[in-house]
């Protein structure tokens, strides 16, 4: 069930909390809304955590979202370890170890833009409404990376995640009033609290289908052996080495 935790009484900065912990694998994202959480912030806001909204047919599952009077933030928390390479436009980025092993994961920019996307049709609301953050732990060192895309992404660390987003939200005008933020926080607060049903079908949905577009997946044999890939290609060149 939905938790709503008042922080601050009456002072500026009430927060609300939903929080839903319930395996070491949401650790990165405790991290981060623990930061948010736990320092004092100015202005009236509420924070939601991992939201699964339908978007074409499936579900998309939102890490953290902050609903400011000052503006809606969504966050991508990536709780990884090494070095980190990637560029706004690739499909995957790269982790690379000391080893010399390397991992490849789903673009966090595209990928928080889906969820973004998936926001503003269920609100009704342009996407340029919506600041995307994409959160990284302090385990890893982001090598190639654009720290800053443009004015509605910003890729940086936990540790200086605060920084940025007191220094962005200083001057901002003040956009939101508090009944807009609770009207938006009745419509979300739902999809804090489904059942274990529908997240184990996030879960095979994520396996079956393309996180890019939401096409099925298709197994396919490969130079390198079998892959996933989607089945719009060559529309959709997204790839997932088969296990």
């Amino acid at each position: 069930m939905g938790l709503f935790e008042i922080l601050k009484g009456e002072q500026p900065g009430l927060i609300k909390s939903l929080l839903h912990y319930k395996n070491v694998g949401q650790y990165g994202e405790y991290l981060t809304e623990y930061a948010l959480l736990s320092r004092s912030m100015e202005g009236y806001y509420v924070v939601l955590k991992n939201l699964y909204l339908p978007m074409k047919g499936k579900t998309t599952e939102i890490d953290l979202l902050m609903i400011h009077e000052k503006g809606i933030f969504v966050f991508e928390s990536k709780n990884y370890s090494g070095w980190i390479f990637g560029s706004e436009d690739q499909l995957k980025w790269t982790q690379c170890f000391k080893s010399g092993q390397r991992e490849h994961f789903y673009n966090p920019i595209k990928q928080n833009r889906t969820h973004i996307k998936a926001l503003a049709t269920f609100l009704n609301m342009p996407e340029d409404a919506f600041s995307s953050y994409i959160v990284f732990s302090e385990r890893c060192e982001l090598k190639k990376i654009p720290l800053f895309v443009d004015g509605d992404v910003t890729i940086l660390q936990r540790q200086n995640m605060l920084y940025f987003l007191k220094r962005r939200l200083k001057d901002a005008p003040i956009i939101y009033s508090h009944e807009d933020i609770e009207q938006v926080v009745g419509l979300l607060e739902p999809f804090t609290e489904v059942s274990q049903e529908e997240k184990q079908q996030h879960i095979e949905d994520l396996q079956t289908k393309c996180p890019y577009c939401g096409k099925p997946l298709v197994l396919r044999n490969g130079k390198y052996g079998q892959f996933w890939g989607c089945s719009a290609y060559p529309k959709c060149r997204f790839t997932r080495k088969a296990e």
